[in-house]
C-alpha cells in the first residue's frame, strides 16, 4: 500500500520536472549602439522597468537587461531591443556575464572646425537634448560631454560622430597644474606647497606641474581651497602641438622619415631645416603625444610637444589681400568691424572661444590670410 504522503509526491513530480526542465536566459545589453535616450520611454512601458534604471543600464553596458526570463519572454526582448537600435547578447543563466569598464567621463574634441554644425547635430541626437544645448557643450573646452559611463557608450558615440571622442577615468588619469600669476614669488609660494607632497619638480620651475595623480591633485587642492591664479587640466583633454626643433640634414634615414612618414616635399626639406622650428602636429591629445615623441625620437628627429591652452584667443590677421572679402568672414564673428581698405593687418577686439577661433582661422586662411593667436 502505498502511503498518502508519497501518492501526493508521485502526482506533484510531472510539475516539478517541468519546472526543473524550464530554459530560461538572461539578456546582456551589450551597448547602446544606435539607439537615442527617446527609447527609453518605449522600453520603460513595454517592460515595466523604470527610466532612470533604464538609462543607467543603457549608457553602463554591458548590463544586465533581464535574468532568468522564459526562452519566449527572452526572444520578445531581443527583437524589440535591437528594433531600437541597442546591441543585445542573449545567454543561459550559467554562463558568465560581460564586466563593464569602470565609469568614464567623455569628451569631444573637433579637427575640422567646418564640421562644428554637423557634429552638433550628432552629438544632440546621441544625448537627446536639443542642438543649442549640444553647440553649447562643444564651445567650451574641453568638451566634457557625458559622465560615468562605460566604454561601451564611448565606443558608439565615436561611431556616430565626426570628431574624436576621449575617454577619461578621472581616478586614475594624470593632471596638470598651471600658475598663472605674474609675479613670480607668487608662483613660487604655491610650487613650494606642490614640494611638500612630495611632487619632484624641474629645477627653476615656477609654472607648471605635470603628471599629478588624482590623490596628490585632491592633497593639494585640499590645502590651497582657493583655485585664484590656478588652471587645472587633466591630461587626457589636453591638446598638443608637436614643434619639429632639428634634424641633421645630411642624414639620409632622417630626411628620409621626413618625406616618407611625415610627407614633406622632397625638394623643400632644405628651406625647412633652415626655418626650423617648424609644426609637425597641430593638435594631439596627451597619449598620442607620448607615442608620437618617441616615434620621433627613434628616427633621431628633435622634437617637443607644446601644450595649447584652453579658453578664449585673440587673432591677428595679416597678409590680407582682400579687404571685402576679409571682411565679409569677420562681420559673422564680430561687430562693428574696423578695417581700413589698404591694411594688410588685423587685430581681433575681442577675444572668441577656442573653437570659434578655429572656425575663424580656416576660412581667413582660405583666403590667403595668415593668422597668430595671442593666449
Amino acid at each position: 500500500m502505498v502511503a498518502s504522503s508519497e501518492k501526493d509526491f508521485c502526482k506533484k513530480q510531472p510539475l516539478l520536472l517541468t519546472i526543473i526542465n524550464r530554459i530560461v536566459k538572461r539578456i546582456i545589453i551589450l551597448s547602446v549602439g544606435t539607439a537615442t535616450p527617446h527609447v527609453i520611454k518605449a522600453i520603460s512601458e513595454a517592460f515595466e522597468i523604470n527610466q532612470e534604471l533604464l538609462f543607467k543600464i543603457l549608457y553602463n553596458a554591458p548590463a544586465v537587461f533581464l535574468d532568468h526570463a522564459e526562452e519566449a519572454l527572452a526572444e520578445k526582448a531581443y527583437r524589440i531591443l535591437t528594433e531600437l537600435g541597442l546591441e543585445v547578447l542573449i545567454q543561459n543563466t550559467d554562463e558568465k556575464p560581460p564586466v563593464s569598464s569602470d565609469p568614464l567621463d567623455l569628451a569631444v574634441h573637433i579637427h575640422n572646425p567646418v564640421k562644428l554644425s554637423t557634429v552638433s547635430k550628432q552629438l544632440s541626437e546621441f544625448l537627446g537634448c536639443s542642438e543649442s544645448e549640444s553647440l553649447q557643450l562643444l564651445l567650451n573646452e574641453p568638451c566634457v560631454v557625458l559622465g560615468g559611463v562605460s566604454m561601451a557608450t564611448a565606443e558608439s558615440l565615436q561611431k556616430r560622430i565626426d570628431a574624436e571622442v576621449i575617454a577619461s577615468n578621472p581616478k586614475l588619469d594624470l593632471y596638470t597644474i598651471e600658475f598663472t600669476a605674474n609675479a613670480e614669488t607668487d608662483r613660487l609660494k604655491l610650487i613650494n606647497l606642490i614640494k611638500s607632497l612630495e611632487v619632484k619638480l624641474p629645477d627653476g620651475e615656477t609654472r607648471w606641474v605635470r603628471n599629478l595623480t588624482y590623490d596628490q591633485l585632491n592633497q593639494f587642492l585640499t590645502r590651497y581651497r582657493s583655485q585664484h591664479e590656478v588652471k587645472i587640466y587633466n591630461q587626457s583633454y589636453s591638446r598638443f602641438r608637436v614643434l619639429l626643433e632639428n634634424f641633421e640634414l645630411k642624414n639620409a634615414a632622417q630626411t628620409n622619415f621626413l618625406v616618407r612618414e611625415i610627407g614633406m616635399p622632397e625638394e623643400v626639406i632644405e628651406e625647412i631645416h633652415a626655418n626650423l622650428p617648424v609644426l609637425l602636429d597641430e593638435s594631439v591629445n596627451y597619449g598620442t603625444l607620448q607615442e608620437k615623441l618617441a616615434l620621433y625620437k627613434e628616427a633621431g628627429l628633435q622634437c617637443t610637444g607644446e601644450q595649447i591652452p584652453f579658453g578664449k584667443y585673440l587673432i591677428h590677421v595679416s597678409n590680407i589681400t582682400d579687404p571685402a572679402k576679409t571682411r565679409e568672414i569677420l562681420d559673422r564673428f564680430y561687430k562693428d568691424i574696423k578695417l581700413d581698405g589698404n591694411s594688410s593687418v588685423w587685430k581681433a577686439p575681442l577675444q572668441l572661444e577656442s573653437m570659434l577661433s578655429r572656425f575663424l582661422e580656416q576660412q581667413l586662411e582660405y583666403i590667403g590670410c595668415e593668422i597668430e593667436y595671442e593666449y
